[in-house]
């Protein structure tokens, strides 16, 4: 009884800011930075109640993503929460290990982490171990996430676009899927 009150509370918790975070990207809606975090601290409070819900930890991520793109102007605040949304992306892939755009959110969250992690010029900020292994988790998600859902639409849009950034980063075995991915869009009519 105790545990589906406290799986009750958390998804009545996380109903309001998921609805936001949804509205956002469709485009419904601006993003508002103030509604943001209190979304973000709504989400928060959810897992504190029921901490096995993926959902709450793939719309934290998704919310540390808006939050990078809001600080743009700034690369090291940029990777802050970058490497958050990369937590939050992978503590979902653990519960959930079985979604394809989990895996693909993970992949593509890691790809921006690198990307910001490289216009950082000081080398006592940048960390250079990262793309070692980065490359190595976003090639797991990346083949997980193709066996998963090889003609989901937006899973082979951020295949392509990783893929096409970091291709030569890649291994061959890597490579071919992303090929493979190239393919298959290409046959679905689908624009990169």
């Amino acid at each position: 009884m105790i545990y589906l009150t406290k799986v009750g509370v958390a998804d009545f918790l996380r109903l309001a800011p998921c609805a936001y975070v949804e509205a956002v990207q469709k485009r419904e809606i601006r993003l508002d930075p103030a509604e943001l975090v209190r979304a973000r601290e709504r989400l928060i409070m959810a897992r504190d109640w029921d901490s096995s819900n993926p959902d709450v930890s793939e719309f934290l991520g998704q919310i540390a993503l808006m939050r990078s793109k809001l600080v743009d102007f700034s690369p090291r605040l940029q990777l802050i929460f970058l490497r958050e949304a990369v937590q939050e992306f992978q503590y979902a892939v653990d519960l959930r290990p079985n979604s394809a755009y989990l895996w693909a959110a993970r992949m593509t969250a890691g790809s921006w982490l690198l990307e910001t992690n490289a216009k950082i010029d000081r080398d006592i900020d940048r960390d250079d171990g990262l793309a070692a292994h980065e490359l190595s988790v976003m090639s797991q998600a990346m083949q997980r996430a193709d066996i998963l859902a090889p003609w989901d639409a937006s899973i082979l849009q951020q295949i392509l676009r990783v893929g096409d950034l970091r291709y030569l980063e890649f291994s061959p075995e890597i490579r071919l899927i992303v090929d493979g991915a190239a393919l298959r869009a290409k046959k679905l009519k689908l624009k990169i």
